[in-house]
């Protein structure tokens, strides 16, 4: 053999070991494993986990202490990112939130059927056990055993090797009636058991694996390590979700974020406000929207009433929709807009008993209030034109209403300076201002 074909052998054997090497490494690194804690033990049990298997470990921490954000255990979209998620000890007294929520063990349930991975331990599956969880796992709960002495009995038998166990972190006697036991106690019961549920695989652990590990038996981690590689190749691929599914999550999502909910809120008084149905107060505060196009959308509107307003110089809103011929509601937006941009002035008649608004020109409010008053009290405004300085009892006396009323509209028309009212002796003179003269001469 010349040497040439050595540094070729050679090279070839190189490369050779070197993809073998890749073969076997790529499916340990390639894990993604998320563990549920709710104390240090399992924290230090995940830890564990990460080490032995090479793998990347998330940890999600519902300890009372210091919890994160459980809602993530009812997201598919979050836990969908994991080849496999274990539970090991979720003991619903040291828990935030106690045991799994029908919600979250719905997502679970979803996502091994989607291809995940998902392992119980005996915590886990007694107290917050469910109908989808023995349906995952492929077992039915017998009962539970809780020795007061250790002994040899509940000793764990995997791959032919026994693992020391101790008695008194109790068991769960289960029936597998789907499931495939990977490994027995001394006895014969099942310790742990594997389940196909849909594309993924569901695991219990009957014993407690994290208070065997951290305080007893450390080199029980190996069946840990063993079941992580074990279940990856148990199931029919990588967990992901259906198209249709994640479009449906993903608009729920949506549609229960509180900014969509305040913007849909939003939407809808907007729409409310365009049919004229709000309060002219709450109108104003939702049109300001719609002021940069106002010019496209309600232009043609918009310049009709300014017209009319400033032709009649004041106008209600009742005899400006009869002008129109429009229902009163809908003149409210564009009404909004022309004061919105100080075209006109919109005024509450209310406190003269009248349930109106008057609209006049922005600045001629005065003579807009005096010829609204002309044509509502014609004989009153002729008596304080006629009669300058007339007393409020008087002028009561004359038109034939009471003092109080008199007195409480001349107050709101003075405001607007159509009339001046002077006290005197127990009673008010009543003097006419130009407004009011001007449009007694027209």
């Amino acid at each position: 053999m010349n040497k040439r074909n050595i540094k070729l052998l050679i090279v070839s054997l190189f490369f050779l070991f070197l993809s073998s090497s890749l073969y076997y490494a790529t499916p340990i690194e390639e894990i993604k494993i998320l563990v549920v804690c709710s104390d240090i033990n399992d924290v230090m049990f995940a830890n564990n986990l990460a080490t032995i298997t090479n793998s990347s470990v998330d940890i999600l921490y519902l300890g009372i202490d210091l919890p994160d954000d459980r809602s993530k255990l009812s997201d598919p979209t979050y836990l969908i990112k994991y080849d496999e998620i274990w539970i090991p000890d979720l003991n619903v007294q040291w828990t935030e939130g106690g045991r799994l929520t029908r919600e979250e063990v719905e997502a679970l349930s979803n996502y091994v059927m989607n291809g995940g991975i998902l392992v119980l331990g005996l915590n886990t599956y007694t107290q917050s056990w469910n109908r989808k969880l023995e349906e995952i796992t492929g077992t039915r709960i017998i009962r539970i055993e809780k020795p007061e002495t250790d002994s040899s009995e509940w000793d764990i038998i995997f791959n032919g090797r026994f693992y020391l166990y101790n008695d008194t972190y109790q068991t769960v006697i289960v029936s597998p009636y789907r499931a495939r036991v990977l490994a027995n106690y001394s006895n014969g019961l099942p310790a742990i058991t594997l389940s196909h549920y849909g594309s993924g695989v569901g695991v219990l652990i009957t014993f407690n694996p994290v208070e065997e590990l951290i305080e007893h038996n450390p080199e029980i981690i190996d069946i840990y390590a063993h079941l992580a590689i074990l279940a990856l190749s148990e199931r029919l691929g990588k967990p992901k979700i259906p198209i249709g599914e994640l479009v449906l999550i993903t608009l729920k999502k949506v549609f229960s974020h509180p900014f969509f909910l305040g913007a849909l809120v939003f939407i809808i008084l907007e729409i409310i406000a365009y049919l004229g149905f709000l309060p002219f107060g709450v109108t104003v505060l939702l049109a300001i929207p719609f002021l940069p196009f106002s010019k496209l959308l309600l232009k043609e509107e918009c310049s009709k009433i300014l017209e009319k307003v400033q032709t009649l110089r004041g106008v209600t809103l009742e005899n400006l929709a009869r002008e129109l011929r429009k229902p009163p509601r809908r003149l409210k937006l564009p009404l909004v807009l022309l004061f919105l941009k100080k075209k006109i002035v919109i005024l509450d008649l209310s406190p003269m008993d009248v349930r109106d608004s008057l609209v006049t020109p922005r600045g001629s409010e005065s003579e807009g209030v005096a010829q609204w008053a002309i044509k509502r009290y014609p004989l009153l405004m002729r008596e304080i034109i006629k009669n300058p300085r007339i007393r409020v009892i008087e002028l009561a006396y004359r038109v034939d209403m009471p003092p109080y009323d008199v007195l409480r509209l001349l107050r709101e028309l003075s405001r607007y300076g159509v009339v001046e009212l002077k006290k005197a002796v127990v009673d008010y003179e009543v003097r006419p201002l130009d407004p009011l003269l001007r449009w007694s001469e027209v």
